[in-house]
């Protein structure tokens, strides 16, 4: 017979990544001749937990072969290795993300009966806890002891999908809220550079702080990014910085720039479009001004002016000079919205990305790349393919809060199924199958639309390790109204805790559901070895069961039958004569123990003591007619 071994075997997305077993299922260095030797490797995998057997077979039967084959030690183990779909890392992030899930299905339910609109501030409030929690994880794994190539992929996982969910909030939901700007622009910079952030603070002291700052190498390119970026406060202060170590005329223009920078116009909810439309042509204007007359004295000697031109054609909005110092198309988007269309809305962005990405080759696109053009395109289906390409959580609640915020319709329209539904019934029957996430699982079905036949399938197939565990189990299905997973579990409970002999708890099961014909079988059972050991040790599992309210012909007739026995122990014979054919007259005895239950009432009959009346004794020889021949 096989051994059974447990091992780590995990598979992570369309990477595998494998803990080598030890020994390994064939020779080292030996592969060519182990397969040669009618062998071969077979797997069963669990319906449900995540779970591979792996053994080692035969391609024949040894008995068909001609020559006997070797049998090394590793083919007598089985080993059962686990499929981790939910990287032990990742457990917290489910449970706050859950909890955050199961709110934001409240608040829609609520509002739904109430005949209430959901505000724009509700959704963005549950958005902001979902990207918490996304950050939240980038630094836990980025604080872990060791940074692995596992742990480095996850925090691109989570990075990306950060910037996925923080984008489609900023065009459907920020940029709606009631008071504030209509202008997707400053969101737009702040999503470029929370989740692209460039340059970075720590590059920036470190140029800063080189002996020879103009002569720094790093120095210009740090300040086009500067530039590029809209961080004008910082590029007016390195500029103000360096001018001293420059030309005369150089550092004049320098300054110039900077103080230019510093009242670069900023629009607000309260001034009308017409005043900063006003100061931002004339600020325009002072830019041009600027590079008219930079560009009139280059070329020249002296290369610092050449790169504050390129600074101020940046700010100015020169298309060609933003995409050749453009790293991305990240880039070049946020600075042509910044510097040349600085009131545009949402509805502007499918244009001016259509212009900037079709300067790269898409074909060099990340997903990331791909799921964020898809949706400044508003090209939704794509969106939501490239969200679950990215990561399965992302696909599923996004598009959950796509339906919440009814823009999920299209998606609609193009999938042969409910996106919604099918993005969480994927998320939800991974962490059904997960021994710590289960009951998540349960609850991304439940609330994501699920048929219940098919949550049914999912929970009764939940391992029940404990009867804790049972009760929660069904608690969830009774939440959900999953009447026949209810029914099939406690039937199943019922079979386990009969075949481990505690009768007690099986029958309250099968009582839960109905079945009075198992309830009757272990009745039987009980009696059987009532007869068979002389000892009426039932009364423990009886008196559990009545004590719950439990009514059943056969479990009466087991308490009226210790009763006569106690009675008959106590020499209170009369009494016990009384119960005895009481039992026989109201018929909860089983027919073939009235056989046993005639047989004691004869030392009952031929006692000293009379016990029964005339009248009495004439009802119990009516009960020995069927064995007496009289019945016939």
């Amino acid at each position: 017979m096989p051994r059974k071994r447990t091992d780590k075997f995990v598979v992570c997305r369309d990477t595998e990544v494998v803990a080598h077993l030890e020994p390994g299922l064939f020779p080292a260095g030996r592969q060519s001749e182990w397969t040669e030797q009618n062998r071969t490797l077979t797997f069963s995998i669990h319906p449900l937990n995540s779970q591979v057997a792996i053994t080692v077979a035969g391609k024949q039967p040894s008995e068909s072969l001609s020559q006997r084959v070797p049998v090394y030690e590793q083919d007598q183990v089985v080993h059962i290795c686990g499929l981790a779909g939910v990287p032990d890392t990742r457990l917290p992030f489910v449970n706050d993300t859950h909890a955050v899930f199961c709110t934001l299905q409240k608040i829609m339910e609520t509002s739904s009966q109430e005949r209430v609109a959901v505000g724009v501030d509700s959704l963005l409030r549950m958005g902001a806890l979902y990207r918490e929690a996304m950050l939240r994880q980038i630094r836990v794994l980025q604080e872990a002891s060791s940074v692995t190539e596992f742990i480095a992929g996850e925090v691109d996982t989570f990075h990306s999908m950060h910037a996925v969910w923080h984008l489609l909030e900023i065009i459907y939901l920020t940029t709606n809220l009631p008071g504030l700007s209509t202008s997707i622009v400053p969101y737009f910079m702040e999503w470029l550079n929370l989740n692209f952030p460039a340059p970075l603070a720590e590059d920036g002291q470190q140029i800063l702080a080189s002996a020879d700052l103009a002569l720094n190498t790093e120095l210009w390119p740090y300040m086009k990014k500067l530039a590029l970026r809209g961080h004008v406060s910082v590029l007016a202060n390195t500029l103000e910085r360096v001018a001293p170590e420059l030309s005369a005329q150089a550092a004049k223009w320098a300054r110039d720039i900077a103080k230019t920078a510093r009242n670069m116009p900023l629009g607000s909810s309260e001034e009308t479009a017409g005043s900063f439309n006003g100061r931002w042509r004339r600020w325009s204007e002072e830019l041009q001004n600027m590079a008219t007359a930079i560009a009139s004295l280059l070329p020249s000697d002296d290369v610092t002016l050449e790169s504050l031109n390129t600074v101020v054609d940046i700010m100015r909005g020169d298309a060609d000079a933003i995409s050749e110092e453009g790293e991305s198309w990240q880039d070049i988007l946020g600075a042509l919205l910044l510097y040349s269309e600085p009131t545009a809305q949402a509805d502007r962005l499918p244009s001016l990305a259509g212009v900037v990405v079709e300067q790269f080759q898409a074909a060099e696109f990340s997903v990331l790349d791909r799921a964020l053009v898809a949706l400044l395109n508003y090209e939704l289906p794509e969106f939501l393919v490239f969200c679950n390409q990215i990561d399965p959580w992302l696909s599923a609640h996004m598009a959950d809060l796509m339906d919440h915020i009814s823009i999920l319709d299209v998606c609609r329209a193009a999938f042969a199924v409910d996106p919604r539904e099918h993005y969480l019934l994927a998320l939800g029957e991974v962490y059904v199958g997960h021994e710590n996430l289960w009951q998540v699982g349960l609850d991304y079905l439940g609330l994501g639309g699920v048929a219940k036949c098919v949550m049914v399938e999912y929970a009764v197939r939940i391992p029940l390790e404990s009867d804790a565990k049972a009760r929660q189990v069904l608690g969830v299905c009774k939440k959900y109204e999953l009447a026949a997973a209810v029914d099939r579990i406690h039937r199943q409970l019922g079979r386990q805790q009969w075949r481990r002999g505690r009768l007690g708890a099986a029958i309250a099961n099968f009582a839960e559901v109905g079945d009075r014909a198992s309830i009757g079988l272990i009745c039987d059972q009980l009696w059987d070895q009532y007869l068979a050991s002389g000892v009426l040790a039932y009364g423990p599992v009886v008196d559990s069961v009545m004590a719950a309210g439990l009514s059943h012909e056969r479990l009466l007739f087991l308490v009226r039958f210790r009763d006569f026995h106690e009675s008959y122990k106590a020499k209170q014979f009369v009494e016990a004569g009384g119960i005895l054919l009481a039992i026989l007259e109201s018929e909860i005895a089983p027919p073939y123990a009235v056989a046993d239950l005639l047989v004691d009432a004869i030392p009952l009959l031929e006692g000293d003591e009379l016990v029964f009346s005339a009248e009495q004794t004439l009802e119990l020889m009516r009960f020995t007619v069927p064995w007496s021949g009289g019945g016939q």
